[in-house]
């Protein structure tokens, strides 16, 4: 008899601590549910929770399929993510926090292989950092009602170029972003050229580190890069979660930006607090 079920509802606080027990940040029970309500997710075939273990599977719709697995995966656990993954798509990904060094090891027995990481990068708030400086013409402001599709627009124009973008309709952009938990309007910032945007930080507090800064998107449109604005942005995002006596900030970024993030947040005074591995296992 399996010991897997789907998970419902009121199992959201359980998957969370289950989500946090290896994060560098703990996820709150509210994210887990938007992930089970995110449009085309169907929990009765997607997702398996067990004893002391969960499974995730989420198509991109292009042959892209990601495994998020929490707790302690069991066999059966990761027979059944497999199979599911298999019926969806046939890039297989998953992945680990560095310190999970027994779910990576299972991972590459079963065929899958490292192929990029991530870094958590963090800062402490114990000194004044340096005041933004905006390039010449540019200009910066917070979000104001009916700037939604704007915001989604520069988003999904500034990542373009990232590494495996993922193309998001308006609709998913909106259930991530438009909700209480991320939706903060004093720490969306645009910057803007005249009338052109130039790009943007979509920053909040952390919805379960009260002390804890969150720079979820920080994104320079192609014209306007290498003239210093995602510093500016940057600098601008610590200034406001200090002004509201926040101790630390933290973003995710990809350890080899192809757009140079990452350097960019150490010469801020960012430093990689963990490491996150990306697995992929291509099937027939």
């Amino acid at each position: 008899m399996s010991s897997l079920r789907s998970p419902r509802t009121e199992d959201a606080a359980e998957v969370a601590r289950l989500l946090s027990e290896s994060s560098p940040e703990p996820t709150s029970p509210e994210s887990v549910l938007r992930d089970w309500t995110f449009p085309g997710v169907d929990m009765a075939t997607d997702a398996r929770l067990g004893p002391g273990s969960y499974a995730f599977v989420d198509g991109f719709g292009d042959g892209r399929v990601w495994i998020e697995l929490a707790g302690r995966p069991t066999t059966e656990l990761l027979d059944w993510a497999e199979l599911r993954a298999h019926e969806l798509g046939s890039r297989l990904l998953s992945g680990g926090w560095q310190t999970e060094g027994l779910l990576l090891a299972e991972l590459e027995r079963r065929g899958f292989a490292p192929v990029r990481g991530s870094y958590r990068m963090t800062i402490d708030l114990d000194a004044p950092t340096p005041d933004p400086v905006w390039p010449e013409g540019v200009e910066a402001r917070t979000f104001r009602p009916g700037d939604e599709r704007l915001f989604y627009d520069v988003h999904q124009e500034a990542f373009r170029d990232s590494w495996e973008p993922i193309e998001e309709t308006y609709e998913e952009w909106a259930h991530q972003f438009l909700v209480p938990e991320v939706l903060t309007p004093a720490l969306w910032t645009l910057a803007v050229a005249g009338d052109e945007p130039a790009g943007l930080a979509l920053c909040h507090p952390h919805a379960v580190e009260g002390a804890l800064g969150w720079v979820r998107v920080l994104g320079v449109r192609g014209p306007f890069r290498g003239r210093g604005l995602g510093r500016a942005l940057l600098l601008n995002a610590f200034a406001q979660f200090g002004a509201r006596g926040m101790t630390r900030v933290g973003l995710g970024v990809d350890a080899t930006s192809p757009t140079g993030a990452n350097r960019l947040y150490e010469a801020a005074g960012m430093r990689v607090s963990a490491r996150f591995w990306i697995y992929e296992k291509a099937v027939a």
